[in-house]
C-alpha cells in the first residue's frame, strides 16, 4: 500500500490544511519510486490518492506499465451530498483528519474525473466490490 496521505504525515504534510503544488509533487515522485520499487521486486501495490489530474493517474499508469504490469483506478463515485454530509459528520465527531473548506472546495472545483478512456471500474452504490477484488485476484 503506498499511500499519499501516509507519505505527506511522513514529512510533516497535511494535504487538509493545504499544501503547495511543489509540495505535492514531491509527495507524487515519493509514491512513484516506491511503486517502482515495489514492482520491481515483483509485488503488487496498490496506490491510495485521489488522483484528482488526469496526469497524476497517467504518470501512475506509466510506471505500471514500465514493468508491465496492470493499472486500473478504482474511482469511488460517492455523490457530493453524501461526501458534505460526511464532512459535516467528521467535523462534529472526527474519525478522520480535517480537510479545510476552502482546501476542499478547491479540490472539487478542479478534479478531473476518470472518463471511459481510463481503465477504471467505479464503485457506486450497490457495487459489490468484494466480489470483484476476489475475481480480480484469482485472475491475477
Amino acid at each position: 500500500m503506498i499511500n499519499l496521505d501516509a507519505i505527506n504525515h511522513e514529512r510533516g504534510l497535511r494535504g487538509g490544511e493545504g499544501m503547495s503544488i511543489a509540495q505535492w509533487e514531491e509527495t507524487s515522485a515519493i509514491a512513484m519510486d516506491r511503486l517502482c520499487q515495489c514492482l520491481g521486486e515483483g509485488k503488487s501495490a496498490v496506490v491510495d490518492d485521489t488522483f484528482s489530474r488526469r496526469f497524476l493517474r497517467d504518470r501512475c499508469k506509466a510506471v505500471a506499465l514500465e514493468f508491465r504490469a496492470e493499472f486500473t483506478v478504482v474511482f469511488v463515485d460517492t455523490a457530493i451530498e453524501e461526501i458534505r454530509s460526511r464532512r459535516d459528520a467528521n467535523n462534529q465527531r472526527p474519525t478522520r483528519h480535517h480537510v479545510r473548506d476552502d482546501v476542499f472546495e478547491d479540490h472539487y472545483k478542479t478534479i478531473q474525473f476518470p472518463t471511459t478512456e481510463e481503465p477504471v471500474v467505479r464503485v457506486v452504490e450497490g457495487f459489490d466490490l468484494q466480489s470483484w477484488l476476489t475475481k480480480e485476484a484469482a485472475r491475477l
